[in-house]
């Protein structure tokens, strides 16, 4: 955990195993918070990146 004052945040670990886990349990709507949007990102591209055989394609990818 950062307490520098201005430059406050936490930083995680997870467990590669565990980024599936976790994009199951988490899907934010439309209406959620830049944050949240942020994170789902992380984790979605950090799932591409450990397990790219179980990820589905990304709006970036293209199919042949």
């Amino acid at each position: 955990m950062n307490r520098v004052v201005g430059s406050e945040r936490i930083h995680i670990e997870i467990a590669a195993h565990e980024i599936a886990d976790l994009l199951d349990d988490f899907a934010p709507g439309a209406d959620a918070f830049e944050a949240t949007k942020k994170l789902h990102r992380i984790l979605t591209d950090a799932h591409r990146v450990f397990a790219p055989e179980l990820s589905p394609p990304s709006q970036g990818d293209q199919v042949t």
